[in-house]
């Protein structure tokens, strides 16, 4: 969404104001250039227009490519959108403050918004000329010394906590050596194996043969990737997509006169040379590449503009 600015500052708080003020609504018109005006703001004397705040770019006294550039941000259809602002204070107020006016140009809304001036950055503590010695590093060195003791109390106890670790394993060896004497004392007596002590063996064996499975499968595996990889075909290449402004210039250079935007995509599409994926305004986006095409290389462009939206090739060049 393209957003349009105006240079002329108090010009457009003097046409806000009006609208706000006078209860007729500011006027965004495009025909002869691109601006904002108001019925109660003319040229003196009366009968001469109203006067008008043009966007950046869009002023055809000043601006050689103002039609251009306003046919770019806008589109090429001429128009006049009322923007209401009775009773509007406070967007006043923020012009008045230095906030800068803006229009977001959509295709479904048309909305203003306002941009706050930059603020001046604040002098650090350190430019301001504070030494060394001042409060915030007597803080900082607070703080390391703070970190410092509660490390070295953590070290303090971790022998405590080391022996209760260590008692605690022991009483589980205690435990488990009584247990293994009982079971031993049943076995002699019912001369019966106990069920846990083959419980090792066969755990082990199913490790065993899970870990030689896996090693297995993952082998199989890795050896499939291989081959799938080696057996893929080398993707072909595809052929480069021709660009709307080259088969623009491939139509200029066999036209025997000159054509505009909208001609320019009905041939292109005739010859299979570029077709619209769907946009909505096509003549438009084609138009504005071609002039910043013309804006940008000058003499070495393609296309070289002969009327008011109609272009030839440039010396017979191709694309």
């Amino acid at each position: 969404m393209p957003r349009l600015h105006f240079p002329d500052q108090a010009l457009v708080i003097r046409l806000v104001e009006a609208a706000v003020k006078g209860g007729k609504p500011l006027m965004l018109a495009h025909d002869h250039g691109l601006y904002l005006c108001h019925d109660d703001i003319k040229h003196e004397p009366p009968g001469t227009g109203c006067v008008c705040a043009f966007v950046d770019g869009c002023d055809p006294d000043i601006d050689e490519e103002a039609h251009e550039t306003a046919n770019a941000l806008v589109g090429f259809d001429d128009f006049g959108i009322a923007l209401p602002l009775c009773g509007e204070q406070s967007l006043l107020d923020d012009l008045r403050n230095g906030h800068r006016l803006a229009i977001a140009f959509g295709r479904r809304a048309v909305t203003i918004v306002t941009q706050a001036p930059p603020t001046k950055p604040q002098p650090t503590p350190a430019a301001r000329g504070r030494g060394a010695e001042s409060p915030p590093t007597a803080r900082s060195t607070e703080r390391t010394t703070d970190m410092t003791s509660k490390k070295a109390k953590s070290t303090k106890t971790a022998p405590k906590n080391a022996k209760a670790k260590a008692s605690g394993s022991g009483e589980k060896l205690r435990r488990a050596a009584i247990a293994e004497i009982g079971e031993r004392i049943a076995t002699l007596d019912g001369d019966k194996a106990p069920a846990k002590a083959s419980a090792p063996a066969v755990t082990s064996a199913t490790t065993a043969a899970t870990g030689a499975k896996a090693e297995t499968g993952g082998t199989a595996q890795a050896s499939k990737t291989k081959a799938a990889t080696k057996a893929k075909p080398a993707n072909e290449s595809k052929p480069k997509r021709v660009s709307a402004l080259d088969a623009a210039a491939t139509v200029l250079a066999n036209a025997k006169e000159p054509m505009s935007a909208g001609d320019l995509i009905d041939a292109m599409a005739k010859r299979d040379l570029w077709k619209s994926p769907g946009g909505k305004t096509p003549n438009a986006t084609l138009y504005a590449a071609i002039v910043r095409e013309i804006g940008k290389k000058g003499r070495d462009a393609r296309f070289k503009k002969t009327d008011r939206g109609l272009f030839v090739a440039n010396n017979g060049k191709a694309a």
